[in-house]
């Protein structure tokens, strides 16, 4: 097993999604998802099949929007079980239209649905070949909330040593190899074994167009990963964003793929709630 697809929030957002297991078939030999699988798309139903019934190896764990889904779920069954994600909601503030979303996935999925959410891990730490990984969605940390709910952000968001300290912080961190995050939808990559990296964060910051593919060494294994969003880019491009890993040659390959967002925008106009309707949120997001 030497070739790894990376991805991240996927967002409920199935046209995207497709595209990029399209492209994978057959160039991988285990999938990771850094969480996020639900949450403000109209499709999380084709989403939580493709991911569960994935034919490779995987390894998943738990975003913040998987927990609001999975809490929203939860009440239409018994409130009483929900109070363990209860916390992640008074603690942490939730966009009106995010919430919103919340409850319209809940409406939508089943209980086979919820049940692959609620075992989703807060981290996962593994071994694929002779490389050890740490795969969180927010920040590894020894606090609960942090994996799932803080921020990650890269240079030039924050200076380079207060990201690579922030990943650091959890001492699990120290001795692995390779960091997978997700959550602030800007794709990156840093090695760790140097205050010197490289942030990924593309057109919105630099101005620059950035080609993709686009390939990177990193002979020392002592990387942080963000993979970028599959559902909902951040980072000045809106195409959907993934990595490919090579272990045997230490390569990592920045993706991006067009896919219909026509199409999306069609059932967004169908299916989106009179709250948020008349909101730009799509446009903006997607």
């Amino acid at each position: 097993m030497v070739t790894v697809g990376i991805i991240s929030d996927i967002h409920s957002n199935y046209f995207a999604l497709e595209v990029v297991l399209e492209f994978l078939n057959d160039k991988i030999d285990a999938l990771i998802c850094a969480g996020d699988f639900v949450g403000y798309g109209f499709q999380p139903t084709e989403c939580l099949e493709a991911m569960m019934d994935y034919s490779l190896p995987t390894y998943y764990c738990l975003g913040n929007h998987d927990v609001g889904v999975r809490y929203e779920f939860c009440q239409q069954i018994d409130p009483k079980i929900c109070r363990k994600d209860l916390k992640f909601f008074l603690l942490k503030k939730v966009r009106p239209a995010a919430k919103t979303m919340f409850t319209r996935n809940a409406q939508d999925i089943s209980e086979a649905h919820y049940h692959f959410l609620e075992n989703l891990p807060l981290f996962f730490e593994f071994r694929i070949g002779k490389r050890s990984f740490h795969l969180t969605h927010g920040t590894p940390s020894k606090k609960e909330m942090d994996k799932v709910v803080r921020y990650l952000p890269a240079p030039p968001i924050q200076p380079l040593r207060q990201t690579i300290d922030r990943a650091n912080e959890f001492s699990g961190t120290k001795k692995v190899d390779i960091i997978i995050i997700g959550h602030t939808h800007q794709r990156f990559f840093i090695n760790r074994d140097r205050v010197q990296g490289w942030s990924h964060i593309g057109d919105r910051y630099s101005n620059k167009l950035v080609r993709y593919p686009k390939e990177f060494n990193f002979p020392r294994d002592k990387i942080i990963l963000n993979p970028g969003a599959v559902g909902q880019p951040r980072d000045g491009n809106s195409d959907a964003s993934f990595v490919i890993l090579d272990l045997e040659d230490s390569k990592l390959t920045f993706h991006s793929l067009q896919y219909s967002r026509e199409k999306f925008y069609q059932i967004a106009k169908q299916k989106c709630p009179p709250s948020i309707q008349d909101s730009t949120f799509w446009e903006i997001n997607f």
